[in-house]
Protein backbone atom coordinates (compact mmCIF):
# COMPACT_ATOMS: atom_id res chain seq x y z
CA UNK A 1 0.00 0.00 0.00
CA UNK A 2 2.95 2.49 0.84
CA UNK A 3 4.77 1.88 -2.42
CA UNK A 4 1.66 1.88 -4.40
CA UNK A 5 0.61 5.28 -2.51
CA UNK A 6 4.00 6.28 -3.39
CA UNK A 7 4.27 5.76 -6.93
CA UNK A 8 0.91 7.08 -7.39
CA UNK A 9 1.69 10.46 -5.65
CA UNK A 10 4.89 10.55 -7.70
CA UNK A 11 2.37 10.37 -10.96
CA UNK A 12 -0.04 13.04 -9.69
CA UNK A 13 2.65 15.41 -8.58
CA UNK A 14 4.25 15.11 -12.15
CA UNK A 15 0.95 16.27 -13.53
CA UNK A 16 0.55 19.41 -10.97
CA UNK A 17 -2.07 17.29 -8.50
CA UNK A 18 -2.13 17.21 -4.79
CA UNK A 19 -0.52 13.60 -3.37
CA UNK A 20 -4.13 12.64 -2.21
CA UNK A 21 -5.04 12.00 -5.45
CA UNK A 22 -2.17 9.53 -6.24
CA UNK A 23 -2.96 8.09 -3.05
CA UNK A 24 -7.07 7.80 -3.59
CA UNK A 25 -6.20 6.43 -6.70
CA UNK A 26 -3.81 3.71 -5.59
CA UNK A 27 -6.64 2.55 -3.65
CA UNK A 28 -8.64 2.58 -6.46
CA UNK A 29 -6.10 0.31 -8.21
CA UNK A 30 -5.41 -1.73 -4.96
CA UNK A 31 -9.25 -2.28 -4.86
CA UNK A 32 -9.85 -3.83 -7.99
CA UNK A 33 -11.92 -7.25 -8.01
CA UNK A 34 -8.88 -9.18 -9.21
CA UNK A 35 -6.29 -7.97 -6.71
CA UNK A 36 -8.59 -7.11 -3.41
CA UNK A 37 -9.71 -10.69 -2.65
CA UNK A 38 -5.74 -11.51 -2.95
CA UNK A 39 -4.41 -8.32 -0.82
CA UNK A 40 -7.18 -7.81 1.92
CA UNK A 41 -8.29 -10.81 3.74
CA UNK A 42 -10.61 -10.81 6.74
CA UNK A 43 -7.25 -11.03 8.92
CA UNK A 44 -5.56 -8.01 7.77
CA UNK A 45 -8.39 -5.92 6.85
CA UNK A 46 -8.81 -4.57 10.52
CA UNK A 47 -5.12 -3.88 10.89
CA UNK A 48 -5.66 -1.68 8.09
CA UNK A 49 -8.44 0.22 9.38
CA UNK A 50 -7.11 -0.01 13.04
CA UNK A 51 -3.53 2.28 11.37
CA UNK A 52 -6.22 4.39 9.14
CA UNK A 53 -7.70 5.29 12.23
CA UNK A 54 -4.68 6.19 14.37
CA UNK A 55 -3.84 8.64 10.62
CA UNK A 56 -7.05 10.48 11.33
CA UNK A 57 -6.61 11.26 15.03
CA UNK A 58 -2.70 12.58 14.52
CA UNK A 59 -4.51 14.61 11.20
CA UNK A 60 -7.05 16.18 13.00
CA UNK A 61 -4.15 16.93 16.12
CA UNK A 62 -1.55 18.20 13.59
CA UNK A 63 -4.87 20.38 12.47
CA UNK A 64 -5.07 21.55 15.46
CA UNK A 65 -1.56 22.82 15.81
CA UNK A 66 -1.46 24.48 13.07
CA UNK A 67 -4.53 26.63 14.40
CA UNK A 68 -3.52 29.77 15.82
CA UNK A 69 -6.73 31.53 17.21
CA UNK A 70 -4.44 34.75 18.27
CA UNK A 71 -3.98 35.74 14.34
CA UNK A 72 -7.99 35.42 13.98
CA UNK A 73 -8.24 38.73 15.77
CA UNK A 74 -6.74 40.40 12.95
CA UNK A 75 -8.13 38.47 10.33
CA UNK A 76 -11.83 37.86 11.85
CA UNK A 77 -13.79 39.83 10.00
CA UNK A 78 -12.13 38.59 6.30
CA UNK A 79 -11.95 35.63 7.45
CA UNK A 80 -15.33 34.90 9.08
CA UNK A 81 -17.46 36.23 5.96
CA UNK A 82 -15.28 34.29 3.41
CA UNK A 83 -15.75 31.02 5.31
CA UNK A 84 -19.69 31.88 5.91
CA UNK A 85 -20.74 32.30 2.41
CA UNK A 86 -18.37 29.33 0.81
CA UNK A 87 -19.44 26.95 3.85
CA UNK A 88 -23.08 27.42 3.85
CA UNK A 89 -23.83 27.54 0.46
CA UNK A 90 -22.55 24.29 -0.57
CA UNK A 91 -24.41 22.83 2.63
CA UNK A 92 -27.67 24.05 2.29
CA UNK A 93 -27.18 23.46 -1.79
CA UNK A 94 -26.30 20.21 -0.92
CA UNK A 95 -28.85 18.86 1.21
CA UNK A 96 -31.72 20.27 -0.66
CA UNK A 97 -30.94 18.81 -3.36
CA UNK A 98 -30.17 15.71 -2.20
CA UNK A 99 -33.47 15.69 0.10
CA UNK A 100 -35.79 17.22 -2.45
CA UNK A 101 -34.91 16.14 -5.82
CA UNK A 102 -32.71 12.84 -5.26
CA UNK A 103 -35.19 11.48 -2.37
CA UNK A 104 -32.47 10.81 0.30
CA UNK A 105 -33.60 11.28 3.63
CA UNK A 106 -32.78 13.77 6.24
CA UNK A 107 -29.52 12.33 7.50
CA UNK A 108 -28.09 11.02 4.42
CA UNK A 109 -28.83 14.69 3.15
CA UNK A 110 -27.08 16.24 5.64
CA UNK A 111 -24.02 14.18 5.31
CA UNK A 112 -23.56 14.86 1.92
CA UNK A 113 -24.47 18.91 2.06
CA UNK A 114 -21.67 18.61 5.23
CA UNK A 115 -18.67 16.11 2.81
CA UNK A 116 -19.59 18.98 0.16
CA UNK A 117 -19.05 22.45 2.82
CA UNK A 118 -16.00 21.34 3.73
CA UNK A 119 -12.35 22.24 2.57
CA UNK A 120 -8.72 20.92 2.68
CA UNK A 121 -6.17 23.22 4.32
CA UNK A 122 -3.24 21.12 3.61
CA UNK A 123 -3.88 21.11 -0.30
CA UNK A 124 -4.85 24.68 -0.27
CA UNK A 125 -1.25 25.46 1.48
CA UNK A 126 0.51 23.40 -0.44
CA UNK A 127 -0.88 24.71 -3.30
CA UNK A 128 0.12 28.44 -2.01
CA UNK A 129 4.21 26.81 -1.28
CA UNK A 130 4.40 25.34 -4.76
CA UNK A 131 2.81 28.96 -6.99
CA UNK A 132 5.20 31.32 -4.17
CA UNK A 133 2.19 32.81 -3.08
CA UNK A 134 2.22 32.17 1.29
CA UNK A 135 3.00 36.01 1.76
CA UNK A 136 0.41 37.40 -0.85
CA UNK A 137 -2.49 38.91 -0.69
CA UNK A 138 -4.24 35.92 -2.04
CA UNK A 139 -2.43 33.56 -0.05
CA UNK A 140 -2.99 35.43 3.45
CA UNK A 141 -6.76 35.60 2.12
CA UNK A 142 -6.78 31.65 1.59
CA UNK A 143 -4.68 30.39 5.07
CA UNK A 144 -6.67 32.94 7.61
CA UNK A 145 -10.08 32.01 5.81
CA UNK A 146 -8.72 27.99 5.63
CA UNK A 147 -8.11 28.57 9.45
CA UNK A 148 -11.62 29.54 10.15
CA UNK A 149 -13.15 26.42 8.01
CA UNK A 150 -10.90 24.52 10.48
CA UNK A 151 -12.95 25.33 12.95
CA UNK A 152 -16.47 25.40 10.93
CA UNK A 153 -15.18 22.05 10.18
CA UNK A 154 -14.81 21.33 13.68
CA UNK A 155 -18.46 22.47 14.49
CA UNK A 156 -19.64 19.97 11.18
CA UNK A 157 -18.03 17.02 12.15
CA UNK A 158 -19.42 17.62 15.86
CA UNK A 159 -22.94 17.78 14.37
CA UNK A 160 -22.55 14.21 12.83
CA UNK A 161 -21.39 13.39 15.83
CA UNK A 162 -24.54 14.46 17.74
CA UNK A 163 -26.64 12.41 15.06
CA UNK A 164 -24.70 8.93 15.56
CA UNK A 165 -24.38 8.85 19.03
CA UNK A 166 -28.45 10.06 19.18
CA UNK A 167 -29.89 7.87 16.51
CA UNK A 168 -27.55 4.87 16.83
CA UNK A 169 -26.56 4.25 20.07
CA UNK A 170 -30.25 5.87 21.42
CA UNK A 171 -28.30 7.99 23.94
CA UNK A 172 -30.82 11.19 25.35
CA UNK A 173 -30.24 14.90 24.50
CA UNK A 174 -29.69 15.41 28.25
CA UNK A 175 -27.30 12.64 28.76
CA UNK A 176 -25.53 13.92 25.41
CA UNK A 177 -25.75 17.57 26.90
CA UNK A 178 -24.58 16.54 30.26
CA UNK A 179 -21.48 14.86 29.01
CA UNK A 180 -20.51 17.73 26.82
CA UNK A 181 -20.92 19.74 30.43
CA UNK A 182 -18.33 17.49 31.37
CA UNK A 183 -16.17 17.68 28.42
CA UNK A 184 -15.79 21.15 28.61
CA UNK A 185 -14.44 20.82 32.31
CA UNK A 186 -11.65 18.15 31.17
CA UNK A 187 -10.38 20.65 28.89
CA UNK A 188 -10.11 23.22 31.01
CA UNK A 189 -8.51 20.89 32.92
CA UNK A 190 -5.87 19.74 30.12
CA UNK A 191 -5.62 23.74 29.16
CA UNK A 192 -4.55 24.83 32.79
CA UNK A 193 -2.58 21.80 34.41
CA UNK A 194 -2.33 18.75 32.67
CA UNK A 195 -0.57 19.68 28.94
CA UNK A 196 1.95 21.86 30.42
CA UNK A 197 2.46 19.09 33.22
CA UNK A 198 2.82 16.38 30.50
CA UNK A 199 5.49 18.76 28.53
CA UNK A 200 7.38 19.76 30.96
CA UNK A 201 7.89 16.27 32.47
CA UNK A 202 9.08 15.33 28.78
CA UNK A 203 10.98 17.92 28.03
CA UNK A 204 13.51 17.59 30.60
CA UNK A 205 14.98 14.70 28.07
CA UNK A 206 15.74 17.25 25.44
CA UNK A 207 14.66 14.96 22.87
CA UNK A 208 12.24 15.51 20.24
CA UNK A 209 11.03 11.79 20.19
CA UNK A 210 10.46 12.05 24.07
CA UNK A 211 8.61 15.41 23.31
CA UNK A 212 6.24 13.72 20.73
CA UNK A 213 5.70 10.66 22.99
CA UNK A 214 4.58 13.12 25.57
CA UNK A 215 1.75 15.07 23.20
CA UNK A 216 0.72 11.44 21.48
CA UNK A 217 0.41 10.26 24.99
CA UNK A 218 -2.16 13.94 25.60
CA UNK A 219 -3.58 12.89 21.66
CA UNK A 220 -4.63 9.03 23.11
CA UNK A 221 -6.01 10.64 26.30
CA UNK A 222 -8.26 12.99 25.24
CA UNK A 223 -9.45 11.08 22.30
CA UNK A 224 -10.12 8.24 24.60
CA UNK A 225 -12.43 10.81 26.92
CA UNK A 226 -14.15 12.02 24.27
CA UNK A 227 -14.89 9.32 22.95
CA UNK A 228 -16.41 7.52 26.28
CA UNK A 229 -18.42 10.82 26.89
CA UNK A 230 -20.04 10.48 23.34
CA UNK A 231 -18.12 13.61 22.06
CA UNK A 232 -15.81 11.64 19.01
CA UNK A 233 -12.44 11.16 18.99
CA UNK A 234 -11.66 13.45 16.40
CA UNK A 235 -12.68 16.37 18.37
CA UNK A 236 -10.44 15.24 21.30
CA UNK A 237 -7.54 15.17 18.72
CA UNK A 238 -8.27 18.82 17.16
CA UNK A 239 -8.81 20.07 20.32
CA UNK A 240 -5.77 18.11 21.76
CA UNK A 241 -3.71 20.39 19.05
CA UNK A 242 -5.02 23.91 19.81
CA UNK A 243 -4.29 22.88 23.60
CA UNK A 244 -0.38 21.76 22.85
CA UNK A 245 0.23 25.28 20.80
CA UNK A 246 -1.57 27.12 23.17
CA UNK A 247 0.86 26.03 25.90
CA UNK A 248 3.89 26.18 24.15
CA UNK A 249 3.09 29.30 22.69
CA UNK A 250 2.09 31.34 25.87
CA UNK A 251 3.91 31.98 29.35
CA UNK A 252 7.28 34.27 29.80
CA UNK A 253 9.01 31.80 27.43
CA UNK A 254 7.45 30.93 24.31
CA UNK A 255 9.11 27.45 23.34
CA UNK A 256 8.94 27.89 19.58
CA UNK A 257 11.05 25.16 19.18
CA UNK A 258 9.09 23.08 20.67
CA UNK A 259 6.16 23.53 18.80
CA UNK A 260 8.57 23.26 15.66
CA UNK A 261 9.45 19.71 16.80
CA UNK A 262 6.22 18.65 17.62
CA UNK A 263 4.77 19.69 14.36
CA UNK A 264 7.75 18.02 12.26
CA UNK A 265 7.54 14.95 14.05
CA UNK A 266 3.90 14.43 14.10
CA UNK A 267 4.04 15.30 10.09
CA UNK A 268 6.58 13.22 9.70
CA UNK A 269 5.16 10.29 10.99
CA UNK A 270 1.65 10.72 9.85
CA UNK A 271 2.34 12.28 6.45
CA UNK A 272 4.86 9.44 6.14
CA UNK A 273 3.29 6.41 7.08
CA UNK A 274 -0.21 6.34 8.73
CA UNK A 275 -1.86 8.91 6.81
CA UNK A 276 -1.35 7.59 3.18
CA UNK A 277 -2.45 4.60 4.83
CA UNK A 278 -5.67 6.04 5.32
CA UNK A 279 -6.25 7.54 1.66
CA UNK A 280 -5.20 4.77 0.34
CA UNK A 281 -7.79 2.51 2.29
CA UNK A 282 -10.03 4.69 1.45
CA UNK A 283 -9.89 4.11 -2.87
CA UNK A 284 -9.79 0.50 -1.52
CA UNK A 285 -13.21 0.50 -0.40
CA UNK A 286 -14.87 2.67 -2.49
CA UNK A 287 -17.03 0.67 -4.84
CA UNK A 288 -15.72 2.19 -8.04
CA UNK A 289 -17.69 0.33 -10.44
CA UNK A 290 -20.84 1.53 -8.75
CA UNK A 291 -20.19 5.25 -9.72
CA UNK A 292 -21.41 4.85 -13.46
CA UNK A 293 -25.00 4.01 -12.18
CA UNK A 294 -24.86 7.55 -9.79
CA UNK A 295 -23.67 9.77 -12.60
CA UNK A 296 -27.30 11.17 -12.30
CA UNK A 297 -26.08 12.24 -8.51
CA UNK A 298 -22.21 13.25 -9.19
CA UNK A 299 -21.99 15.91 -11.65
CA UNK A 300 -25.15 17.66 -10.17
CA UNK A 301 -23.31 17.73 -6.33
CA UNK A 302 -19.83 18.07 -8.09
CA UNK A 303 -21.45 21.32 -9.42
CA UNK A 304 -22.72 22.66 -6.01
CA UNK A 305 -19.67 21.54 -4.66
CA UNK A 306 -17.02 23.41 -6.58
CA UNK A 307 -19.72 25.80 -7.70
CA UNK A 308 -20.62 26.87 -4.15
CA UNK A 309 -17.48 27.10 -3.03
CA UNK A 310 -16.04 29.76 -5.47
CA UNK A 311 -18.95 31.69 -5.45
CA UNK A 312 -19.45 31.78 -1.68
CA UNK A 313 -16.27 32.69 -1.41
CA UNK A 314 -16.62 35.95 -4.45
CA UNK A 315 -19.32 37.12 -2.45
CA UNK A 316 -17.17 37.08 0.66
CA UNK A 317 -13.96 38.64 -0.90
CA UNK A 318 -15.80 41.90 -2.78
CA UNK A 319 -17.99 42.15 0.51
CA UNK A 320 -14.22 43.12 1.56
CA UNK A 321 -13.67 45.42 -1.50
CA UNK A 322 -12.11 42.59 -3.41
CA UNK A 323 -11.99 41.95 -6.62
CA UNK A 324 -14.58 39.57 -8.97
CA UNK A 325 -11.14 37.49 -10.06
CA UNK A 326 -9.52 37.97 -6.46
CA UNK A 327 -12.67 36.39 -5.23
CA UNK A 328 -12.88 33.43 -7.78
CA UNK A 329 -8.73 32.80 -7.31
CA UNK A 330 -9.28 32.71 -3.50
CA UNK A 331 -12.48 30.52 -3.73
CA UNK A 332 -10.56 27.55 -6.40
CA UNK A 333 -7.56 28.08 -3.37
CA UNK A 334 -9.79 26.74 -0.95
CA UNK A 335 -12.29 24.45 -2.91
CA UNK A 336 -9.91 21.03 -2.46
CA UNK A 337 -11.03 18.52 -0.45
CA UNK A 338 -9.20 15.26 0.59
CA UNK A 339 -9.23 14.55 4.40
CA UNK A 340 -11.95 16.16 6.28
CA UNK A 341 -14.90 15.09 3.49
CA UNK A 342 -13.03 11.82 3.38
CA UNK A 343 -12.82 11.33 7.05
CA UNK A 344 -16.47 12.95 7.26
CA UNK A 345 -17.80 9.99 4.84
CA UNK A 346 -15.81 7.30 6.57
CA UNK A 347 -16.97 8.13 10.19
CA UNK A 348 -20.26 7.86 8.66
CA UNK A 349 -20.10 4.65 6.41
CA UNK A 350 -18.36 2.78 10.11
CA UNK A 351 -21.27 4.46 12.17
CA UNK A 352 -24.19 2.55 9.66
CA UNK A 353 -25.40 6.21 8.58
CA UNK A 354 -24.54 5.68 4.94
CA UNK A 355 -24.03 2.47 2.56
CA UNK A 356 -21.74 1.79 0.27
CA UNK A 357 -22.94 3.31 -2.57
CA UNK A 358 -23.35 6.83 -0.84
CA UNK A 359 -19.64 6.41 0.02
CA UNK A 360 -18.31 6.02 -2.73
CA UNK A 361 -20.56 9.11 -4.10
CA UNK A 362 -18.74 11.37 -1.53
CA UNK A 363 -15.39 9.71 -2.19
CA UNK A 364 -16.13 10.34 -5.70
CA UNK A 365 -17.00 13.96 -5.19
CA UNK A 366 -13.51 14.85 -3.02
CA UNK A 367 -11.52 13.09 -5.97
CA UNK A 368 -12.84 14.96 -8.67
CA UNK A 369 -12.98 18.13 -6.67
CA UNK A 370 -9.22 17.81 -5.67
CA UNK A 371 -8.50 17.22 -9.34
CA UNK A 372 -10.24 20.46 -10.56
CA UNK A 373 -9.37 22.43 -8.38
CA UNK A 374 -5.42 22.85 -8.11
CA UNK A 375 -5.78 23.51 -12.31
CA UNK A 376 -8.15 26.45 -11.94
CA UNK A 377 -6.50 27.81 -9.02
CA UNK A 378 -3.37 28.23 -11.15
CA UNK A 379 -5.23 28.98 -14.41
CA UNK A 380 -6.32 31.68 -12.25
CA UNK A 381 -3.27 32.33 -11.06
CA UNK A 382 -1.86 33.29 -14.14
CA UNK A 383 -4.71 35.98 -15.31
CA UNK A 384 -4.36 37.85 -12.39
CA UNK A 385 -0.30 38.30 -12.42
CA UNK A 386 -0.75 38.73 -16.03
CA UNK A 387 -2.89 41.53 -15.80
Amino acid sequence: MLLFAYLFSVGARFFGLPRVVGQIMAGFFLGLPFLQPLLFTPENGPIFQFLADVGILLLFFFTGLEVDIRSFEKTAKESCSISFFNTVIPLTGGYFLSSLVFGFSSLVSLIIGISLAVSSQAISLDLLDESNMMKSKIGKLIISAGSIDDLFELFLVSILLVLFHINIEQVSLIRFFLNIFFFVIIVFVFKWWFVPLVLHVFEQEQSRSYLFMGSFILVLLMAWLSEQLGIGSLIGAFITGMLVRYTLLTGKKRKYWEEHEISRSVHTISFGFLIPLFFVWVGVNTQIVSIFAQTKYLFPLLLIDIGGTVFGTMIGVMLLGGTVREGVTVGWGVTPKGDTELIIATLALTGGLIDKKIYTLIVMIAFLTTVIAPVMFKYSLQKITTR
